[in-house]
């Protein structure tokens, strides 16, 4: 990026010199995949941290997170050995929380949360991106209210 706030090449030439035009190009092929009921983050290994009633971080232990079609389900073992799942269907979130390196040391992250509880999800290696979770989660979101108001589209 300049210092314009333009995306360039090295070579100077690119497709997108506009960010929102990327970023709505990125959407755009996220909606492509929503649209064709093939989104889908595979099994991304995770390190859960809890922190309920903002009482602190708690270490929840490590996990699975599977972003796809149905929505988020995260499932492991916390460090007593007992299981822990949070299951997020399409319907109930619109949207959600990410962090990009978050505090400069924990690496990206996806924030899941409910009454009681947020879950900071930090997905292990590189090949995931939380920005594209985060524009599936909105555009699952739609494409599920577009077809329950006309389920034959």
């Amino acid at each position: 990026m300049s210092e314009l706030g333009e995306l360039s090449a090295e070579n100077g030439e690119t497709e997108f010199s506009h960010i929102p035009d990327w970023y709505e190009w990125e959407r755009s092929c996220v909606r492509s995949e929503v649209e064709a009921g093939t989104y889908n983050s595979g099994e991304l290994c995770v390190t859960v941290d809890s922190l309920p009633n903002a009482l602190g971080f708690i270490r929840l232990g490590e996990g699975i997170l599977v972003h796809n079609m149905d929505g988020f389900v995260v499932r492991g073992i916390d460090r007593d050995g007992d299981e822990f799942l949070m299951e997020k269907d399409v319907p109930s979130l619109y949207s959600y929380h990410i962090e990009y390196d978050y505090l400069g040391k924990h690496g990206d992250c996806v924030d899941l949360n409910t009454l009681e509880d947020i879950w900071y999800i930090f997905p292990h290696g590189t090949d995931f991106s939380v920005t594209k979770m985060a524009l599936a989660t909105e555009e699952l979101y739609q494409h599920y209210w577009r077809q329950k108001k006309d389920p034959l589209s």
